[in-house]
């Protein structure tokens, strides 16, 4: 069992959960019903929040350390995997003080950063400790997504992906990047040029430093070997969070909220229960098992260290492209922009 250490018990820490569900949607679950991962500490500035963390999840770790601050909570205890689920704009300094504490791994809440240099600085220092970090783009590890992941890249189902096509609305880069990352996890994390459309709304106020975060529109991105990614800025028939997959042989419809669903160039559908579908997990256990197992000596966890780079390149490559109404090439020239993402 790995020690997990996190910073920050808001909502995607704890607030999205229940402690008698184990399909809760947060770490705190997540990790609840893992077999892999044990709760070792938590920190976070409010007491209140400590105190309503207590009140809710106690009873589920007797004896937990609650500290005050992140740097109390690093120098106190011994962590394997260390959780940053504060908000986006702390990402980048809290993150930096993990890694000099030196954990095996850090699972860090979407929007990684809120520049690409930032992203540039943690990648480098992480890699100079060999310290993988892991990207929270949750909704990515949901079991039958993940199988039809499989299905469509190893296996073959309908052929050669050509479009992959992923609707949600929202900021690029606090919301809409579960999308991005929904669709490079069927299109490739290969991006190599992005044109988008998107506005930022009226009543939008940043902090000095910062630039306001826009509204995705619509985003065509360019991959590798020809695949196009289309990400449509709104719910499509099926919701949101969700894509399909067209190839040479057929379609896949994946999300976290949807029923698997496939067809061959007919259009007639498949029957996925031979293939093996998964049950239902939560998406958190399943993301810290994944991160164990490469502790473990295992391969590397999805939207780990190149993998979530890509996403925030195409994301920081909307808004480049919204600003200049140009497409614009990736990696992103301009590292500097610094994008209020409260995400």
């Amino acid at each position: 069992m790995y020690n997990v250490g996190i910073i920050g018990i808001g909502s995607i820490s704890e607030g999205y959960g229940d402690p008698d569900d184990p399909l809760s949607y947060c770490h705190t679950g997540g990790i609840l019903y893992s077999d892999r991962v044990r709760l070792a500490a938590v920190a976070d500035l409010d007491p209140e929040r400590r105190n309503l963390f207590k009140d809710k999840w106690g009873d589920r770790f007797p004896g937990l350390p609650y500290f005050d601050s992140a740097a109390a909570m690093l120098d106190k205890m011994s962590l394997d995997i260390v959780a940053v689920c504060v908000r986006g704009p702390m990402h980048h300094q809290v993150t930096m003080e993990v890694i000099k504490a030196g954990p095996k791994a850090i699972f860090l809440e979407k929007p990684p950063t809120c520049s690409l240099q930032e992203m540039d600085d943690l990648i480098k220092s992480a890699g100079a400790k060999q310290i993988p970090i892991t990207v929270s783009y949750s909704r990515h590890w949901s079991p039958h997504v993940m199988r039809l992941q499989e299905l469509v890249q190893q296996e073959q189902l309908i052929g050669d992906v050509h479009t992959v096509i992923g609707y949600v609305g929202g900021t690029f880069l606090s919301f809409a990047s579960h999308t991005t990352d929904l669709i490079c996890q069927f299109a490739g994390y290969n991006p190599k040029s992005v044109m988008a459309q998107g506005y930022y709304r009226p009543d939008e106020t940043v902090p000095t430093g910062y630039e306001g975060e826009p509204v995705v529109e619509g985003v065509l991105i360019a991959f590798d070997k020809g695949v196009k990614g289309i990400h449509v800025g709104a719910d499509g028939a099926n919701g949101g969070f969700c894509c399909e997959v067209l190839g040479t042989k057929g379609l896949v419809r994946a999300g976290m909220y949807l029923p698997p669903f496939a067809c061959d160039e007919d259009k007639t559908p498949i029957d996925l229960s031979q293939y093996g579908m998964p049950e239902d997990r939560s998406v958190f256990t399943v993301a810290y098992g994944q991160i164990a197992g490469h502790l473990d000596g295992g391969p590397i966890p999805h939207c780990t260290n190149d993998h979530f780079k890509a996403v925030h390149e195409i994301s920081f490559a909307s808004i480049e492209s919204v600003l200049s109404d140009q497409k614009v090439d990736i990696p992103v020239a301009n590292r500097d922009r610094k994008i209020f993402a409260n995400g």
